[in-house]
């Protein structure tokens, strides 16, 4: 016979019991971002967060002699953005060159850079690719690479670097400069990405400016100094002409692997394994480009901050959850097979802080689902006796001390976004940082069951190759030349 009281008592003991289990892998799972927090408060209250390179004013950096950089930009039906992109750009260094990879079956791109370069011949050129797209960024790149060998045969420039960017790109005037001053010395060069300026009700495209200025404020800070590893974001990154000459000798021509996800994640570890030195590196200019008041109208902003490219991320759900998926793909499980997991303890730790994304999403929703069940056990134990004797399970000593723990790592993951947010975007958008984390492990939850669905059943059980899931992309159409200074 059915008994209300012992169903409820089994109900209210199954979510006990899961609360601790997740509880306490919550905890485990939280154990990397501790260590990290602590690594960089530690190193600045010290003062040795800085890198071994000094700052180099806007001056300095100006009055040295400009050597050729080329930049690297894979295009598949990037028609929207691309034209805008050149035009925004281009007129940063008449010494650098941006060359465009396109394939042969996406013709409005082709147009589009063809026009941007009857503008500018001198420093825009269309690389067409032997393959029909899209095949991945990586092999994209490689395609570019024979295209900038072409160029340095037909034209007797040879590059000093060799940049990265993306067709949404909006660069610093400052990027081309300052890799010049840093290229002899250094052999590949990351500088920051942020988000553009989105609105506060803009929740996805927000939880981007949180991440990125947290991770390219905090995490590669301490990862630099702990690893000696950087990993390449993908754009604002500059290899130089040593380490491409190496690259392309020891991997037989094909510098980045044509079958990564993220390749320019890959290629940050062999940089390393050759024994060439990379910077993660902070120079402050005293102004930025921004879109400030989160509308589509690029301007100058008078405000100091680090050299760094913006990007308007996706703004929609599904668009986010897609680009994540990718990365978890790439870093993940890709990441995994091919890189192992370190030497050091320092490179498991942040080899396991890269590949636990792949899970966090779920686990986080799931806390979500138990805090959610734990509320409503509450409130109905204020009306009912059999609810209000089966809520004694969850008055547990280990289990309040777990959720204590849980609820004090939550603060601090809080703050810590916080803090970041309102460096960069300032104190509205900092304090909207701390609900947007919750909003994000929603996308990073439906960016996880995306990447487990395509790597084990449409990889693994069906032998499908792993492509290029592209992101659609926008970009402020104003030109960064006529940009406004801002008070």
């Amino acid at each position: 016979m059915f008994d209300m009281t012992d169903a409820i008592v089994a109900y209210v003991n199954a979510i006990a019991g899961m609360f601790f289990v997740i509880g306490v892998i919550i905890i485990v799972y939280s154990l990397d971002d501790v260590f990290v927090d602590g690594a960089y408060w530690v190193s600045k209250a010290l003062g040795t967060e800085k890198t071994e390179h000094p700052d180099l004013s806007e001056e300095a950096l100006l009055a040295r002699p400009q050597r050729h950089l080329a930049v690297m930009v894979p295009a598949w039906h990037e028609e929207d953005v691309i034209y805008h992109m050149l035009k925004t750009n281009v007129g940063n260094s008449p010494t650098t060159v941006f060359f465009v990879g396109a394939y042969p079956n996406d013709l409005a791109t082709q147009k589009e850079v063809l026009k941007a370069a009857a503008e500018h011949p001198e420093n825009i050129r269309l690389v067409l690719g032997a393959n029909p797209g899209p095949t991945t960024k990586a092999d994209c790149l490689n395609a570019i690479i024979n295209g900038v060998d072409q160029y340095e045969q037909e034209t007797g420039v040879a590059f000093a670097g060799y940049v990265l960017h993306d067709s949404e790109d909006v660069i610093h005037p400052l990027e081309s400069p300052l890799f010049n001053a840093l290229v002899n010395e250094l052999d590949f060069i990351q500088l920051p990405v942020y988000s553009f300026s989105r609105s506060l009700l803009q929740a996805t495209a927000g939880t981007y400016m949180d991440e990125f200025a947290e991770f390219h404020n905090k995490d590669l800070v301490v990862r630099e100094q702990l690893t000696g590893i950087v990993p390449c974001a993908g754009v604002a990154a500059c290899f130089s002409r040593r380490a491409m000459d190496a690259l392309k000798q020891i991997r037989r021509g094909e510098v980045f692997d044509p079958t990564a996800l993220t390749e320019d994640y890959d290629i940050a570890f062999v940089i390393k394994q050759l024994g060439f030195k990379p910077a993660f590196v902070h120079n402050p200019a005293s102004y930025t480009l921004d879109i400030p008041e989160g509308d589509n109208e690029l301007q100058r902003v008078e405000q100091t901050l680090a050299i760094a490219t913006r990007e308007n991320f996706p703004s929609d759900y599904r668009a986010a959850y897609r680009q994540r998926s990718r990365w978890i793909l790439g870093i993940g499980f890709q990441g995994a097979s091919k890189l192992g997991w370190g030497d050091t303890i320092t490179e498991k730790i942040f080899f396991l802080r890269d590949r636990k994304g792949i899970f966090s999403g779920i686990i986080a929703v799931i806390a979500y689902f138990l805090t959610f069940n734990a509320v409503l056990i509450a409130v109905l134990s204020r009306y009912s006796e059999e609810w209000r004797i089966a809520a004694y399970s969850l008055l547990d000593p280990d289990l309040r001390f777990v959720f204590v723990v849980n609820v004090a790592l939550l603060a601090n993951r809080l703050f810590q976004r916080m803090i970041f947010a309102t460096q960069i975007y300032g104190l509205a958008q900092g304090l909207m940082a701390g609900p947007r984390v919750v909003f994000s492990n929603f996308i990073n939850f439906s960016a996880a069951l995306r990447a487990l669905y395509i790597f084990l059943w449409r990889h693994k059980v069906h032998k499908e190759p792993l492509g290029w899931d592209k992101t659609a992309h926008t970009i402020p159409v104003s030109v960064a030349n006529e940009a406004q200074p801002v008070s």
